[in-house]
């Protein structure tokens, strides 16, 4: 690594000059020559050494000039704030304007002889411009810009909108983000060269699981920072695994079980070995498997830096410590999360501190059982204070300054279009057995497709265009239709609008007299049995498939489930899956299942205490479901229960030849205890009901809980 600015130069030198001219002028042409952040570093520390002779001859440097531009456009980009980066940079603490204009004139001049471009304002030389220009995406603006390639994936028309619709549709799409507003109506054409060339790299990596980033002609626009600072960077280029796209990189890790902070160490290839890893005084040797090292009381500080030493060759890779504080990510493995972000997904986090962070508030978290911090110790006897951020809206905050030092983040669901299956709405959303590898239930189920506002000029003509329903690749008969109760402010519900007869098969052929007779040839079938239905956006990759077995359903059975769910509605939305549901899914399940009901966190968590729930990292889960029986007056068999209520629509279903009269099912919400279930029935069943409840695995007792 270089280690005075004429080595730098050179360096810089041979990777603009290896770019031919024409390579030189797009949007993004430098972005390779950047160096990595450990690099930066270094670079950073010889100009702070070395400004004062270089100032005095600024010219005499011209490829190390227009890196640092370029560079501090990377990773310091803020709307009209380059110079107190700049001054920081150069290790001074004021700079004059007729200097600064001075340094302006080199940079455009430096830049012009290396074949680069010069962007231009109102009448005036965009210097700044021009540098976000030489490197594309600034790192403060990826996540965002990121939801404007998804937005891209649905709009095929985005390249030929006017600059009048560029702005309208940007703003709707951005909203209170103003920099990235500016950002992508200033730099268009830079935008759309990046959102173009992300978008062929996106379909090569899912056309192809075996490629990786290096394997592909547009990684050179992909480095590394944004996979490390943006995880969602992953998610968007190979949704089905995106984690095949960050095994080579070290990632910082709470593990909140253990007590620890450690280092994720990615394989090493077989002929790298034998190498060894060290992190400052600690050191662990290689492997060709993912391993990790423990660092605690090592990870509080700025940055980290990790070598992987192998012969004579050696690897550094920079990583964002814990000093002043860190946010991990526990829904992501307990990533650690970059903090300079000012949005992040709706998720569980933690936020470690080795000194207490005095000035700290937070809206949308729970609070009640989740105090600021809490003393906390790792497992090496580090002492830390821990916040537990658990959100229970739909939108979150937190406001803090620390060490000087303040960050605003927000928090919401991510903007995406979605596709959602449910068996129904309301008590019908329970209405379903699960067998192997489908769901047995009744009629045909709620499909629904959620669109972030704006996403398109008319979102009801995209859908049917676009989105087909099929069941065993016949297309579905039915139309997309908006939910028109507000539900959120920022997306927007569809639901598929089965025709009266979705699905015709012919029974007749010949030639007939008129449409009458015609019509006659034509019926509905009979679908009960193993299907296999799918809602498909072909242009996009999109799409989606639920193995399902129909069945008739029983007369009168409905009647039954009238007062459902009511204050029952977390089993409704939980039992929705076997793998239990982040926060963020029950709250799609909520808006979808049954708006007019709220969900309620303090449940969830009074449930768990009563070992019902089960929380698993960033899912909540059924723990287990509970019936009590017992005499009652007039020789009747009361049956409280509580659990999973599709348990409930496969026992009706069984009883519903046992008996000619079900009993409806009242939900009790008794003050002070939890919602549960009541059901009177006839004393002579209550064997019956004992046994399917055993063979369903429901835990049967004198009582649903014991405190």
């Amino acid at each position: 690594m270089p280690s005075i600015l004429p080595d730098w130069e050179r360096k810089f030198e041979k990777k603009i000059q290896d770019k031919e001219l024409s390579e030189r002028e797009i949007a993004g042409a430098l972005l390779s020559v950047i160096p990595s952040h450990a690099e930066w570093d270094c670079f950073l520390s010889n100009v702070k050494s070395e400004w004062e002779n270089w100032n005095k001859e600024i010219e005499r440097f011209p490829n190390n000039l227009v890196v640092l531009y370029s560079g501090l456009a990377f990773f310091e980009y803020e709307s009209n704030t380059f110079w107190p980066h700049f001054i920081k940079a150069i290790g001074s603490k004021h700079l004059p304007s007729n200097q600064q204009n001075e340094i302006n004139r080199a940079f455009s001049k430096s830049a012009r002889t290396l074949g680069l471009k010069i962007q231009k304002g109102e009448n005036r030389t965009n210097y700044i411009g021009s540098a976000v220009y030489y490197i594309g995406i600034p790192l403060s603006l990826w996540d965002g810009f990121l939801e404007i390639c998804e937005w891209t994936l649905w709009r095929k028309d985005w390249k030929e909108l006017c600059g009048e619709e560029w702005e309208e549709n940007i703003g709707k799409r951005t909203g209170s983000r103003l920099r990235l507003t500016k950002f992508l109506i200033e730099n268009r054409e830079a935008a759309s060269f990046f959102i173009k060339e992300i978008l062929e790299a996106r379909e090569i990596l899912i056309e192809d699981e075996n490629l990786t980033i290096d394997d592909i002609a547009q990684a050179s626009l992909l480095r590394a920072e944004y996979f490390e600072e943006v995880p969602e960077t992953a998610e968007f280029l190979r949704p089905k695994n995106p984690e095949s796209l960050f095994q080579d990189r070290a990632k910082l890790i709470f593990n909140e079980d253990r007590y620890d902070i450690s280092l994720f160490l990615p394989p090493v290839k077989k002929e790298k070995l034998p190498a060894k890893w060290s992190v400052g005084t600690l050191h662990q040797d290689a492997a060709s498997t993912p391993d990790e090292i423990v660092l605690n009381k090592s990870a509080f500080q700025e940055y980290i830096i990790l070598k992987l030493e192998s012969g004579d060759q050696s690897e550094i890779q920079r990583l964002r410590g814990l000093k002043p504080w860190a946010l991990f990510d526990l829904e992501n493995r307990g990533r650690l999360v970059n903090f300079n972000r000012n949005v992040l997904p709706l998720r569980n986090y933690a936020i470690i501190s080795k000194e207490k962070i005095e000035n700290f508030t937070r809206k949308g978290f729970e609070e009640e059982e989740n105090l600021l911090n809490e003393q906390f110790e790792l497992s090496d006897g580090t002492k830390c204070f821990l916040t537990r951020l658990w959100p229970v809206g739909k939108f979150a905050e937190i406001n803090l300054k620390h060490l000087d030092k303040e960050s605003k983040i927000r928090f919401r669901r991510a903007a995406r279009i979605e596709a959602k299956f449910f068996v129904g709405k309301r008590e019908r959303a329970a209405w379903f057995t699960r067998l192997q590898n489908r769901l047995k239930m009744e009629g045909l189920p709620v499909l629904c497709v959620s669109i972030p506002k704006g996403y398109f000029l008319d979102d009801k003509a995209v859908l049917n265009n676009t989105f087909k329903v099929s069941m065993d690749n016949r297309k579905a008969d039915g139309q997309w239709k908006r939910y028109t109760k507000k539900v959120d402010d920022d997306i927007d519900y569809y639901f598929w609008e089965w025709s009266e007869k979705p699905f015709m098969e012919q029974t007749k052929s010949g030639r007939f007299g008129d449409f009458q007779e015609l019509s006659k040839c034509f019926r509905s079938p009979d679908l009960k049995g193993e299907r296999n239905l799918s809602i498909e956006a072909r242009e996009v990759r999109f799409r989606e498939e639920y193995n399902i077995y129909l069945d008739h359903s029983k007369f009168g059975m409905e009647k039954c489930w009238k007062n459902l769910p009511g204050r029952f509605l977390l089993w409704f939305l939980l039992c929705q899956s076997t793998e239990g549901m982040k926060w963020d899914e029950l709250i799609l399940a909520n808006d979808i299942i049954a708006p007019e009901l709220r969900l309620s966190y303090s449940l969830l968590r009074k449930y768990a205490d009563r070992e019902l729930l089960l929380q698993r990292g960033r899912k909540w889960e059924i723990a287990e479901s509970r019936a009590a029986l017992k005499r009652s007056e007039f020789d009747k068999c009361e049956m409280k229960y509580c659990g999973d209520p599709s348990i409930l629509w496969g026992l009706y279903r069984k009883m519903y030849y046992e008996t000619p009269q079900l009993p409806v099912i009242e939900v009790i919400d008794k003050r002070g205890d939890v919602p549960y279930l009541q059901m009177i029935w006839d004393m002579r069943l209550q064997k019956i009901l004992e046994n399917y409840l055993r063979k369903e695995h429901v835990k049967i007792g004198n009582k649903l809980w014991n405190h």
